[in-house]
């Protein structure tokens, strides 16, 4: 080995000596934050595909998860919005037509599935025995579509929550047409 190939090794040895990190450098994860997400996910009702959804974040924690909902039904026009009432925000909000397509307007456009993490675990989060049903009949379909969300990080955190709701409810965006329907969850975490 050459004298130029010897100092070239020793002064870069010297130098990722000198700038490297210390061990105070660490990158340590930022703890959760103590703030409110709400969250709303959507399934598809014929193919029980999860689609996407929205998260919104709060600026402080409310000690309580209230939604108001007004459902105007589709004689020929109508619609559907839901209001988180401690942030004063809109989450919600699709038009419903007896005689052609309404759409999910609020949020708009939805985070596709690929924004949410899916954990890899083989266990199963059972859907919730006091989930609220916002609108609609009640039913057993709702487990199926549950199916396609439970493995998600954000519904397992939720889950975790004390005192933490699920709302849901099903939404026919076209009453003509079975297959524009969608089913809504709605959760905190």
């Amino acid at each position: 080995m050459g004298f130029k190939n010897l100092v070239l090794m020793f002064g870069g040895s010297l130098c990722a000596w000198m700038c490297g990190c210390g061990e105070e450098d660490d990158v340590i994860p930022a703890p959760y934050e103590p703030v409110d997400r709400v969250t709303v996910l959507v399934v598809d009702d014929a193919t029980n595909k999860f689609e996407g959804g929205e998260y919104y974040f709060y600026n402080q924690l409310y000690p309580s998860f209230n939604l108001k909902i007004e459902n105007v039904p589709a004689n020929d026009v109508g619609y559907i919005t839901v209001l988180f009432e401690e942030g004063n925000q809109m989450i919600y909000y699709a038009t419903q037509f007896s005689n052609r397509d309404g759409e999910i307007i609020v949020p708009k456009p939805f985070k596709d599935p690929s924004y949410f993490d899916v954990l890899e675990d083989e266990d199963f989060l059972t859907f919730p025995n006091d989930a609220i049903r916002l609108t609609g009949d009640s039913t057993e379909e709702v487990k199926e579509k549950w199916n396609a969300i439970q493995n998600l990080r954000l519904v397992r955190m939720a889950a975790d929550i004390k005192d933490n709701k699920v709302f849901y409810f099903k939404q026919d965006l076209n009453t003509s047409n079975a297959k524009k329907s969608k089913w809504v969850f709605i959760m905190k975490y």
